[in-house]
């Protein structure tokens, strides 16, 4: 049993046991009871550690060392080496280890190596055996005692490593980018000068036209480099980020696209490259403007080259796996295992037949699964150089999910050149075949979107170059969809300018671009559009791109114009029409004053009753000119066509334009040749035709003016020719396209002595229109006299053309005495007819309402009743429908009195119980014959 002052040697499996079990009274440290604490504590330690560790102890170093320690040791130290001295025991190796342990017996300073060469002897042979170890000095109060070590034997690690770096460099000698590590290289004052290349791969020389470059700086083999290069290295060692960057070189004459990556390394400054010489794309790009697509290819391009880049200096991006010359799978890395899943470890290529993948290369072999010899690592351990495969796998343990992978292979030979394995480089695909599969069928469905609409798209860079127009522009403008920069074509040149200075302020601003402007329709014609853009920003807010559209709005436009046009001419319309009601107004007004002030003096009273009289039928002229407009315009006009002499209708036009004629003192001569022939027509509306033409040329002409109306056969078309011309004050050639529509008229000077509504020439144009005949005016400038010319069809000879009708005189005697009434809530209108009525000889009440219209119904009898319609308490529709159920009123003539005289106010009297309806101001004779017609009518 162990003696209990022995209990620190406790444990310890074998070693603790051969402890025990050791006779120290021998040796040189004596029996364990005697042993110092810092020992005893230490082998505490060492015992109770499954780290490999050991003890040299005193000034004859001693050894002790546990089972994980024992473990390294051969036959030949073990277990002999137990308590024996250290120098003898390590001679063979104490070149190497000796010194550092006499340095920390001697000064107490540690030291550590890390995968170190220290050659042993074990198991009958020589090893070359690399360790990770420390030099620990061991003290207590009386000074240093001891030497601690912890060590592992890390050999298999350091030929794994090398066999990884044989590799790793078969593959970095298979790329196409330049390859090289580089050491900074210090001056005095700690400051980087230069670097030396301490690796390159066989593309290095290509791309760089540097040869024998390992070993050599980079001022050697080009003296006049710049400092530039150096300080970026050095930069990046110091601060251990990489770096992808573009540089030129003037002392090289070349351009350079480079990743640098830091190297750990315990005393160097190390940096990786890896590039490719872009000189030729640089100079491709100072000489021209790559086209769209160009440049779309070259930054895929250059995207593709960057993921290839860091993936050969990172195992993140790129899946790597290694396989022997079986093809058994040796080692593969964290990416591949992420895009293969849990990769089974195959052992021979007979075992890739478990992979499952599909060629995906848009080859014939497209879609078709990939035999097991076909794999890019069987392939490459039979010699062949695999560029790049495209296939579609699906991983281990993911049935549900495809990836599309780029894979690279390339066979690892040994020095005669056999093959001893293969490694493969994948890159995973999937998301940019996804994305490319995305933006087709967006593009597509945008341009399909786009095709669609009416409208004109298209779209431009953010600096304004148009890049897209749709195919409605194409079908619009006659230019081709392939070359929407040539749209300034197309444009107007008035607008140009202001269109491309807009556009240029919305370009620096990014506010909206929205202006009006021609543009040229591939038929010539100028066509007014509404071009408008907005910009589309990305998640920063940066302008991305310009969307735009171009809105045809030639018609609303030229509407638009045409309305305001309209509205105006109704505008001074009305003002004309305000101006000409009032005219009558004022002699009216005074002839009622006279009537007040006459007494009974039957010349002012017959005066005042003349003033009246003209100035009414002036008004009702004013209102039948409009009302024929309306008839005329709305094709309400009932024609009484029959054969009628021409000459006879000049005459009475003549006659109805005579008093102005006269009051101007103009001449008016006719030449009237032709005018022995017959129309069809109504008599009234040509007699209408022409005196407004000539009353036209009399208000239009100065005081004593000529005014010629000429009648020309046109025999070859059976038509007549009447003319109408003047030496007054002509027309503007703007004026002249309106003459003929509605309220158009000439400037007129501030006395209006021309007067009218500027309807005359517009009732002129529709009335010919009615008869298939044809109007013109025609004038040489202002101030040069004006001619009107009407073409009418000849008509049929007629026996009675020279029958007239003539209204006979209105005769205020001799009527029948009839008992009327009169409802009106203008009191005077009524009383004043009443007047009339009764000086006629018939019996007249007035009522002022409706109300009071029932009451004397129901007292009194009547023949006629005169009911006007806007009666204020009961309208007269309604005072009709009460009248017609009173006893009283059975046999009653109704009629209507009312301002308004459309159809369809003539026909709603007639529902509502009227036998007739008459317009007011009436005429009183037409209301006489009116009423002996109605009553013997009712007689009968």
């Amino acid at each position: 049993m162990l003696h209990t002052n022995h209990s620190f040697l406790a444990g310890g499996g074998e070693m603790g046991a051969l402890m025990r079990a050791y006779d120290w009274r021998h040796s040189p440290l004596g029996s364990p009871d005697g042993w110092p604490s810092t020992l005893k504590t230490v082998l505490r330690v060492l015992l109770s550690s499954n780290h490999p560790m050991f003890i040299w102890w005193g000034d004859d170093l001693i050894q002790f060392y546990n089972d994980g320690y024992r473990q390294t040791l051969g036959p030949e130290r073990h277990p002999v080496a137990l308590g024996q001295p250290g120098r003898p025991c390590w001679e063979e190796a104490w070149d190497l280890i000796g010194p550092d342990i006499e340095r920390v017996m001697r000064e107490g300073a540690s030291a550590w190596y890390e995968d170190r060469l220290v050659p042993l002897t074990r198991n009958g042979r020589r090893e070359d055996v690399w360790w990770t170890y420390g030099y620990s000095p061991i003290e207590d109060g009386a000074g240093i005692r001891g030497v601690l070590v912890i060590c592992n034997d890390v050999t298999e690690d350091h030929l794994l490593r090398q066999r990884l770096q044989q590799t790793n460099h078969a593959l970095i000698e298979t790329m196409d980018d330049g390859f090289c590590l580089v050491e900074l290289i210090d001056d005095a004052d700690g400051r980087a000068v230069d670097y030396r290349f301490i690796e390159a791969n066989r593309a290095f020389a290509r791309h760089t036209g540097l040869v024998d470059s390992v070993g050599q700086t980079a001022r050697q083999l080009v003296p006049n480099l710049e400092q530039g290069w150096v300080d970026t290295y050095d930069g990046i060692a110091r601060s251990g980020v990489a770096r992808r960057f573009e540089e030129g070189s003037e002392a090289m004459g070349r351009w350079f696209n480079v990743y640098a990556s830091p190297i750990d390394h315990p005393d160097k400054r190390r940096v990786a490259l890896l590039f490719t010489d872009i000189t030729d794309k640089k100079n491709a790009e100072r000489a021209l403007q790559a086209s769209e697509t160009a440049a779309r290819a070259a930054a895929s391009q250059a995207e593709a080259d960057r993921r290839r880049f860091d993936a050969l200096l990172s195992s993140a991006p790129v899946g790597i796996v290694y396989v022997d010359e079986h093809g058994a799978l040796s080692a593969v890395n964290r990416m591949n295992r992420q895009l293969w899943g849990e990769h089974p470890m195959s052992t021979s290529q007979d075992q890739y037949a478990e992979w499952r993948g599909w060629w995906a290369d848009g080859s014939e072999r497209h879609g078709r699964q990939i035999r097991p010899e076909e794999w890019a690592l069987a392939r490459a351990l039979r010699g062949e150089q695999v560029e790049a495969d495209v296939v579609e796998i699906q991983p281990f343990g993911r049935p549900h999910e495809r990836r599309t992978l780029l894979t690279r292979a390339t066979a690892i030979r040994a020095e005669d050149g056999a093959i001893t394995g293969a490694v493969a480089a994948s890159m995973d695909l999937t998301d940019q075949v996804d994305t490319q599969r995305a933006l087709r069928e967006s593009e597509e469905k945008f341009r399909t979107i786009t095709d669609a609409m009416p409208q004109m798209v298209w779209s431009s860079r953010a600096d304004g170059q148009n890049d897209y127009t749709n195919r409605r522009w194409s079908d619009f403008t006659g230019l081709s969809n392939g070359d929407p920069a040539g749209w300034t074509a197309a444009i107007h040149p008035d607008d140009l300018q202001a269109l491309l200075a807009l556009w240029t302020d919305s370009l620096a601003s990014g506010a909206l671009f929205e202006i009006e402007h021609r543009l040229r329709h591939h038929g010539g014609e100028y066509r007014w559009v509404l071009n408008r853009a907005l910009p589309v920003r990305d998640e920063a807010g940066a302008i991305i791109r310009w969307m735009g559209t171009v809105t045809d709005m030639h018609d609303q436009k030229l509407a638009a114009e045409e309305l305001k046009a309209a509205n105006a001419r109704k505008d001074e319309f009305l003002a004309m029409l305000a101006h000409e009601l009032r005219n009558p107004l004022a002699p009216i007004s005074t002839a009622a004053q006279m009537l007040k002030l006459s007494g009974a003096d039957p010349k002012r009273i017959a005066h005042a009753s003349d003033v009246i009289g003209r100035q009414v039928r002036h008004m009702v002229e004013l209102v039948d000119d409009l009302l024929d407009v309306s008839r005329v315009t709305r094709g309400l006009v009932e024609l009484e066509c029959e054969p009628v002499d021409l000459k006879s209708v000049i005459h009475n036009a003549i006659e109805q334009a005579r008093p102005l004629i006269e009051k101007k003192g103009h001449t008016l001569s006719t030449r009237l040749g032709a005018a022995n022939v017959t129309v069809t027509g109504d008599r009234k509306r040509l007699v209408q035709v022409i005196a407004n033409l000539i009353n036209n040329a009399a208000k239009y002409t100065p005081d004593g003016g000529e005014i010629t109306v000429c009648a020309d056969p046109l025999p070859e078309s059976g038509q007549v020719k009447l003319s109408v011309k003047d030496t007054g004050i002509g027309i503007d050639a703007a004026l002249l396209p309106d003459v003929f529509e509605l309220f158009t008229q000439a400037k007129r000077t501030p006395d209006r002595a021309q007067g009218g509504l500027g309807l005359g020439l517009a009732l002129v144009r529709s009335m010919v229109n009615l008869y298939g005949g044809t109007v013109e005016a025609h004038s040489d400038g202002p101030g040069r006299g004006s001619c009107f010319s009407v073409v009418l069809p000849l008509g049929v000879n007629s026996t009675d053309n020279d029958a007239r009708q003539r209204e006979a005189d209105a005769t205020l005697a001799a009527h029948s005495t009839l008992r009327i009434m009169i409802v009106d809530d203008n009191r005077d209108a009524a009383e004043s007819l009443g007047i009339v009525l009764s000086a006629v000889g018939h019996a007249v009440q007035v009522e002022d309402s409706s109300m009071a219209a029932i009451a004397r119904a129901q007292a009194e009898s009547f023949d006629v009743c005169l009911l006007d319609i806007g009666l204020p308490d009961l309208d007269g529709y309604q005072l009709v429908r009460r009248l017609g159920k009173l006893p009283s009123m059975r046999g009653t003539v109704m009629i209507a009195l009312s301002g308004y005289g459309q159809p369809q106010d003539i026909a709603a009297s007639r529902r509502a119980g009227f036998a007739t309806h008459l317009v007011k101001p009436v005429d009183i004779a037409h209301l006489l014959a009116v009423l002996d017609r109605l009553v013997e009518e009712a007689r009968q």
